[in-house]
């Protein structure tokens, strides 16, 4: 019978506020950054298959999750960088979905030193223009945040990125459809993030061909087109990057298909390890 690692989770006090992260495992570090409205739960299917190999490492960004909100100016690839310092950690894998991938893309051109492999899972792209689509459903979204009820944003936020937009409830990952609730509806009841934040200057959609840490860019096929677009421009942009789009997987493949995901993470990271 396999024992699961040990966990270290805790708090760190850098760069003006107190970072919830969670350590588990031992080898090369896996840095595992979450997206936006959610928190270290993301990756709950992902820590025990890594962990075998890697040193995984979660936080939660400051505004989310457990990691308080601050008014002072911050940047997101600096607290990135200052917790990885303060776990004392030269050079990680660096996984981020989403807003955490951008996050991510940010981290790799600031201090590209620190970055062995980028994997960047439905991730966003400054200045890359929305979809159609996602407009209407944004604008739907926004009525119901006006107009309606807490639960009933919740249950959009919930059918547009992790069932996919038109798509019915993936009843098939039930239980992390119900992680993804219990997470979105945290990030409801949290201030409304933002406020101090800077961006990296000159913007990473305009530096892509700047990062030289091998790269894996990963879309889910019922994901909004712009993400998929997204996807093309990194795997074009970015020097030698591979590209996979998994079937069946919107926003979240992490939580809506973890066994694919798995694998092919960790088919990419066995070749740069």
């Amino acid at each position: 019978m396999e024992i699961s690692p040990s966990v270290e989770s805790g708090f760190l006090d850098v760069n003006g506020t107190r970072f919830y992260y969670e350590v588990t495992g031992k080898g090369e570090p896996l840095l595992l950054i979450h997206g936006f409205n959610l928190d270290t739960r993301l990756w709950d299917d992902q820590v025990e298959d890594f962990s075998q190999t890697y040193k995984v490492i979660r936080f939660d960004i400051r505004g989310f999750g457990r990691t308080p909100a601050t008014e002072i100016p911050f940047t997101l690839y600096d607290d990135t960088q200052a917790v990885l310092q303060a776990l004392g950690v030269e050079q990680a894998h660096v996984v981020g979905l989403s807003f955490g991938g951008m996050v991510a893309v940010e981290f790799a051109l600031a201090y590209p030193e620190m970055v062995k492999s980028l994997s960047l899972v439905s991730s966003g792209l400054m200045g890359h223009p929305r979809s159609e689509q996602r407009i209407r459903d944004t604008e739907r979204f926004q009525e119901i945040c006006e107009k309606g009820t807490r639960e009933e944003a919740v249950e959009m936020t919930i059918q547009m990125w992790f069932d996919g937009p038109g798509y019915p409830a993936n009843e098939a990952a039930g239980k992390a459809r119900e992680r993804y609730r219990v997470m979105t509806e945290h990030a409801f009841s949290l201030p409304e993030f933002g406020k101090g934040l800077s961006v990296l200057s000159p913007s990473p959609n305009e530096r892509l061909e700047e990062i030289h840490a091998p790269t894996l860019v990963i879309a889910g096929d019922r994901d909004y087109p712009d993400f998929l677009q997204i996807a093309d421009v990194l795997a074009e942009r970015i020097p030698g990057a591979q590209k996979i789009v998994i079937e069946g997987s919107a926003h979240i493949p992490p939580m809506d298909q973890p066994e694919v995901f798995n694998r092919v993470l960790l088919q990419f990271l066995e070749q740069h390890t």
